[in-house]
């Protein structure tokens, strides 16, 4: 599996950058999506954010690989 590149996309018509991350449906998914979430906290200096945003994203992440089928 490669690494997926993040691509900022224009989401905030008030401006700001957002990020769009498409991931497999795998197990090692909520992995990836944490350490990119930290990769973006950590860079844009919001690191107090981390912790809380992890636990955040690893739910939601585990909850839709879990209740989806799609690959």
């Amino acid at each position: 599996m490669s690494a997926a590149t993040p691509t900022p996309v224009q989401l905030n018509p008030l401006g700001g950058e957002s990020y769009r991350l498409t991931l497999p449906n795998t197990a090692n998914t909520p992995k990836l999506a944490r350490d990119f979430l930290t990769s973006l906290l950590r860079v844009s200096r919001h690191p107090g954010l981390v912790d809380d945003a992890r636990l955040c994203v690893t739910e939601l992440v585990t909850n839709a690989h879990r209740h989806t089928r799609t690959p």
